[in-house]
């Protein structure tokens, strides 16, 4: 695991309690040098419930506002615990505009 990986867990952990979390380093899948510049995010958390989409977007955001400095792209999935019963996977990730190595 990254350090940067293991920066964004331990964050999330902390703020949001999850029942289920899953940060992917998708660096690989681009061109480029940086190692830690890509990442997916699948967070459930019952901090969620009473929240919009744009507001958990926000949320993770504001605590994620200095390492985004250094990110190219934070892909969000965010659910309620009913919500990840009912999906029970994120989408998988579009290839990168920016010149995929795939």
């Amino acid at each position: 695991m990254s350090n940067m990986q293991q920066h964004l867990t331990e964050q999330l952990e902390t703020a949001l309690s999850p029942t289920h979390l899953e940060v992917i380093n998708e660096s690989q899948n681009h061109s480029g040098p940086a190692t830690e510049s890509h990442f997916k995010l699948v967070v459930v958390s019952d901090y969620f419930v009473d929240l919009k989409l744009i507001d958990r977007h926000r949320f993770i955001n504001q605590l994620f506002k200095e390492e985004l400095n250094h990110i190219h792209a934070l892909a969000m999935h965010t659910y309620t615990p009913d919500e990840w019963l009912m999906k029970n996977r994120a989408p998988d990730s579009p290839k990168c505009a920016g010149g995929s190595k795939s």
